[in-house]
């Protein structure tokens, strides 16, 4: 079973990642004409003479992935929101498919390894490596079925994955804006390959978080609070680079946040969270900037006072990935 495994991995990672299919993909993404980035979040990447297309159904996620890209990538390419972002979305899903297949391969091989000649295992040990080989094939299993959604589907640049996810955040997708704004779109492994998007990522960063906020979600105002929060612990994620430390606002968007969960039973750790972190801030802050982060929080509540439609939950100090199923606009 394991080597069929590792055999199944090898010929899909190989079908999917190959050079040839890079190359192609590259010519493809020439011929596209996908969008690229400007300086200017506010100014539309497209003439008047040629306005936005709206957004229309997206197709069933269930279908491959095949099935389905020229319609996504025509849509996504002429501008359509919710298409740039679901292609943005398949895009990143069927990238992480094949690094995790890849990482499962290389693990299912040090596995096997075979012992020098004349050594031999405990009982105990051998019975540990065929569980953990048991596992770890059934996992590769799994895997390979979701792989199936991502067959015959060329690898992308980051450059391109990232284009689309900023189309559809200009365009006005909230879920787009969020995932864009935090950073999310950019990916570790990436870094040198996005240097020119990162520096205008850094310029336009806060704008589209604000307009996240802007519209009721959830996540982003929590990814924005904690940006502008100088004392929030562990790493600095993006949006935390590209924003000025400011306690006031910090304090106003958490309590905005309050405001917008209400007294929800789905919310309930996740507001223990920020009540604590409400009640660290209002200790740091004197009279006058308690009233103007109140204020601003009473400001942003009059401006949107409900949860965006597409917020299903959140989590403290950590915003997930948009998943596939999330582009559609309500």
């Amino acid at each position: 079973m394991l080597a069929i495994a590792i055999g199944g991995l090898g010929w899909w990672i190989g079908r999917t990642h190959s050079p040839a299919t890079r190359a192609s993909d590259t010519a493809d993404a020439t011929a596209s004409a996908a969008p690229t980035a400007q300086a200017d979040p506010a100014t539309p990447e497209r003439t008047a003479s040629t306005p936005r297309p709206p957004n229309r159904p997206l197709p069933d996620p269930r279908l491959p992935l095949r099935d389905v890209l020229s319609d996504l990538r025509a849509r996504a390419n002429a501008g359509e929101p919710d298409a740039a972002c679901r292609l943005a979305a398949e895009m990143e899903y069927c990238d992480r498919i094949a690094t995790q297949l890849s990482s499962i391969s290389e693990a299912m091989k040090s596995t096997n390894v075979r012992l020098p000649q004349g050594t031999r295992m405990t009982p105990e040990l051998q019975a540990t490596v065929r569980q953990t080989q048991q596992t770890m094939a059934a996992g590769a299993e799994r895997m390979l079925e979701e792989s199936a959604h991502c067959e015959g589907v060329p690898a992308v640049s980051a450059n391109q994955r990232l284009q689309y996810w900023r189309t559809a955040a200009i365009g006005g997708n909230v879920v787009a804006m969020r995932h864009y704004a935090v950073g999310n779109a950019f990916r570790m492994n990436e870094t040198l390959e996005n240097l020119d998007n990162l520096r205008v990522y850094r310029r336009e960063a806060e704008t589209f978080a604000k307009r996240a906020v802007a519209a009721g979600d959830l996540s982003t105002v929590l990814a924005l609070a904690a940006a502008h929060n100088p004392a929030q612990p562990g790493r600095r994620y993006l949006l935390a680079q590209a924003v000025t430390p400011d306690r006031p606002q910090a304090l106003a968007l958490y309590l905005y946040a309050q405001s917008l969960m209400r007294d929800e039973a789905r919310f309930a750790t996740l507001r223990s969270f920020i009540d604590q972190t409400v009640r660290n801030l209002e200790q740091d802050l004197d009279a006058t900037s308690l009233a103007r982060a109140r204020a601003q929080a009473a400001d942003h509540m009059r401006a949107q006072p409900t949860l965006s439609a597409s917020v299903q939950r959140a989590v403290f100090g950590h915003t997930r990935d948009v998943e596939r199923h999330e582009c559609a606009s309500p």
